[in-house]
Parts: C-alpha cells; structure tokens; sequence
C-alpha cells in the first residue's frame, strides 16, 4: 500500500544528535556511517496517548543491533528517552505518530568501509510523524517474491539494521504485481516473514 502524505507533518522538527531542526534543514554528514554504508540499527515506534508502546523492548532490541555490530559510544537510555521526549514535546504530539529511532556507527574521519575510522562515536536521529498505521483490518494481497532472505551466516537477521535492500527489491516485485506487499522465502524456499513486521490477513484467502 502508498503511504499517503500527511499534511500535518509539513513542519516537522527533527532531532539530529541532540539538535531540533526543521525537517527541510536537517542534515546528516556525508562521512557518517549511515549515508557511507548503511551502516546503522533503528526502531519504529508507535505513540498512543502520550506513551510509546514497549519502548523498553524496542530500546532493548536496539542496543543488542547495535552490540552485534560491535559499536562503540550509544547513546544510553536515559539519553535516548529524554532525547525522544524533547522531539515530541516540540513538535505538540500526543498520539497517532510513528517514530523512527536511528543509531548509527557515527562520523568517519574518511571514507570508507572499516569500522577502525569510527572514532568519535554513534550519531542518532529521530524523526516524529503524524502516520496512521500503514495497513489496515481489511485484508491484503501479497506477492510471492523472488529475491530471498539470506540465512544468518549470509546475513544476521537478528541486527535491525538500514540494510533493507532484500526487502527493497522484494517491494519492487510486489508493486510490479499489483499487491499490497511481499512475502519472502528464504533461500531453501521456505517461509521466513513478511516484508513488512506485521500478520497480515490476505484476501481470499489467497497468496498470489
């Protein structure tokens, strides 16, 4: 399904490392890890009257991303909480918002893929949006992807990671076909999950 834009959202004020700034002057160094290698774990949240839902798991699985990944200078909770309290604060929300928590490895001094030029610690993002849940109750038509989700000896599945380029490709598959969203096997062709995080009921009772 198309995520739809949300008029509310025009003025947004996100937080990059500490700093509140409109959604059209954010910025995020070229040199940090996130831009250079998708090198970065993240959450979404879910705020519903004033609180978030099972943050403490979210931040729970958020850190142990982040400890596979072996980085170093995350934020500590504490940190993140007031962090994440200070950016709804200021932009007056309450409920009905989707939250997207990003820690990645940080600035490099150069570019480049190894980790040993990471030296001044993670950077974090939170971006805040009015955003209703993207699926509905009303039932889905999923598409049968080619692509493959590797196995945890290709690729950890267990690390929440911006690399979604699997699922990219397995989106671009279902768009082609017309359906709501992909289902993926995994390479022995076996069911692994959904693209998206959710059970989804499939219309008819049929995947295509």
């Amino acid at each position: 399904m198309l995520q739809q834009y949300h008029p509310a959202n025009a003025d947004l004020l996100v937080n990059i490392d500490g700093k509140l700034v409109h959604r059209d002057e954010a910025g995020i160094s070229p040199f940090d890890s996130s831009v250079q290698n998708g090198d970065a774990v993240w959450e979404g949240l879910r705020l519903y009257q004033g609180r978030i839902f099972k943050l403490e798991k979210h931040l729970e699985r958020l850190r142990r991303s982040a400890e596979l990944l072996e980085y170093e200078g995350v934020p500590d909770d504490e940190e993140l909480l007031a962090q994440l309290k200070r950016t709804l604060t200021a932009n007056r929300m309450s409920d009905g918002v989707h939250i997207r928590l990003t820690v990645s490895r940080g600035v490099k001094y150069t570019s480049g893929l190894d980790p040993r030029i990471n030296t001044r610690g993670c950077s974090f993002f939170i971006l805040a949006e009015h955003k209703a849940p993207v699926y509905d109750k009303s039932g889905l038509v999923l598409h049968t992807a080619t692509i493959r989700r590797p196995f945890a000896n290709v690729l950890n599945q267990h690390i929440h990671s911006c690399n979604q380029l699997t699922s990219i490709l397995a989106k671009l598959e279902a768009n082609a076909a017309g359906a709501d969203d992909a289902l993926l096997l995994d390479t022995e062709g076996c069911l692994a999950e959904t693209n998206a995080t959710h059970v989804f009921l499939v219309r008819q009772g049929v995947v295509e």
